[in-house]
């Protein structure tokens, strides 16, 4: 009896290991074979997502074309191939020369890759005309082609700390954004969300692979090498080292950008940001910038980001700091006067925006706005702070002796007197203009500051204390080589 009731189990634990097996080929291939690709700092960086099909060659060095999951040999020698790779259904691929179109392998397995056979030497390939180092893996990915680079993070940031700091930084600028984008790729590859750790683009960090490199001035690599394997800790912890190109005079609080609070992304000065002005007219935009439009152009803009109103009356904006233990707004502003709440009140209601959700709502540089319309003023609160009211149609004035009436009845103008004398004002806008500072969430090290505080004399270290720990020195922050 006791062994019957033991063999049904056997079989059923069996069957659910070949079937967490098949998931583990499908989300994580590179848990499987290949020393080098278990490496603990291998990135796998999606460099195409739901392709139709993916074309890739050998631009130098020396590969061979494998069927991963078998481990069987398609073309070991491939010096100047180049290949087109299309999806058979949900599983299988074909693999055909894309030069005379012939077919190369109709493999029974979902996923390609193309290895180095020597790693030690440089070999680069091409995927949509830009070339990388490292490998190439091919997936079939439920009828989708996913194009996926292997490679180790020394190389990956080769292509990476010029493509986000820029030209003309220097050398201690580029050490601390090779020390934060290392940081950055590890704890994305140590906290995967996706079977890949990282894509390209801004979403990520910049990725520009090979050509990036070949463009990049020499400070970059030594940079890179000069910093090898470092990265921040925080009381022992890998950092979340989020990072962005210009604050606009101050960082901010993670819970006022996003939800989660940390305390490696608070709040500090960066006056340094305002150097970006004089380098280039991009990097002046990144500290000061302006955005004009239209009432029909912001109706438009709403409307194609799902915020239905109706047609737009007024724009409220708060700038109050979260309680971090409670997560409820509190009664303190913001340290760096970034916006937490757009409310945006139209002939159909009224619809409320939260924090960094705002400048994607809007396509604005940062939420480090003021909003200005040829009918804004100012009004106070309860709380002692002045709201930015830009339609005043049904606003009353109240008299001393309690007569209330509309201001200036119903004409589409009143009167308000300022420190510059009475001038007229309209009740209803027909332009709005947000004028704004820096470019980015605002969270952890930014960029232009950084260049500043380099420029100024502080070393990379010093940098990375300042944004990362608000310049404390009480050790809870330490830069050392990653452990695994």
């Amino acid at each position: 009896m006791k062994d019957r009731r033991k063999r049904p189990r056997q079989s059923f634990l069996l069957l659910t290991g070949m079937a967490l097996l098949c998931v583990a080929l499908l989300v994580q291939p590179l848990a499987l074979q290949g020393a080098s690709l278990q490496s603990p700092t291998t990135l796998r960086v999606a460099l195409g997502l739901d392709l139709p099909s993916a074309e890739f060659a050998v631009a130098e060095g020396s590969y061979e074309l494998i069927d991963y999951l078998t481990q069987q040999v398609i073309s070991a020698d491939s010096a100047n191939h180049q290949w087109v790779v299309t999806p058979v259904g949900i599983n299988n691929l074909i693999v055909s020369d894309n030069i005379n179109g012939q077919v190369v392998s109709s493999m029974g397995s979902s996923t390609l890759l193309l290895r180095q056979k020597n790693s030690s030497g440089l070999n680069v390939f091409s995927f949509k005309n830009k070339r990388y180092r490292g490998d190439l893996m091919i997936i079939n990915l439920q009828g989708k082609i996913q194009a996926i680079n292997l490679i180790d993070i020394e190389q990956y940031l080769y292509g990476v700390v010029g493509a986000e700091m820029g030209q003309g930084a220097s050398l201690e600028a580029y050490k601390a954004q090779a020390v934060v984008s290392r940081t950055y790729a590890l704890f994305c590859k140590e906290n995967p969300q996706l079977n890949y750790d990282l894509g390209i683009n801004t979403r990520w960090q910049v990725y520009g692979g090979y050509d990036t490199e070949l463009l990049s001035n020499s400070l970059v690599k030594r940079a890179v090498d000069d910093t090898r394997g470092q990265v921040i800790y925080y009381d022992g912890r890998l950092i979340k080292a989020f990072f962005h190109s210009n604050s606009g005079g101050y960082t901010e609080a993670c819970e006022n950008v996003w939800s989660e609070c940390l305390p490696y992304l608070q709040p500090v000065a960066s006056p340094e940001d305002a150097m970006a002005g004089q380098f280039s007219t991009w990097g002046g935009e990144t500290y000061s910038w302006e955005k004009t439009l239209t009432r029909d152009e912001l109706n438009t803009q709403l409307a194609n980001s799902c915020a239905e109103v109706g047609k737009v009356r007024s724009l409220l904006v708060k700038r109050l700091a979260i309680d971090p233990a409670s997560g409820e707004c509190s009664t303190k502003p913001t340290s760096s006067g970034r916006v937490t709440q757009l409310d945006v009140v139209g002939s159909k209601g009224t619809k409320s925006f939260f924090k960094d959700n705002i400048r994607t709502i809007l396509g604005l540089k940062s939420t480090l706005f003021e909003i200005v319309c040829d009918s804004t003023v100012k009004v106070w609160n309860a709380f002692g702070l002045a709201d930015e009211i830009n339609n005043t149609v049904d606003f009353y004035g109240i008299s001393g002796d309690g007569y209330k009436a509309k201001l200036n009845g119903n004409n589409a103008n009143y009167y308000v007197l300022g420190a510059d004398g009475l001038k007229t004002m309209p009740k209803d806008f027909s332009i709005i203009t947000f004028k704004g500072k820096g470019n980015g969430h605002g969270l952890g090290m930014s960029q232009w500051g950084a260049r500043g505080m380099a420029q100024n004399g502080k070393n990379y270290k010093s940098i990375i204390e300042h944004y990362y720990n608000q310049g404390r020195f009480d050790g809870r922050l330490s830069i050392g080589q990653y452990r695994s």
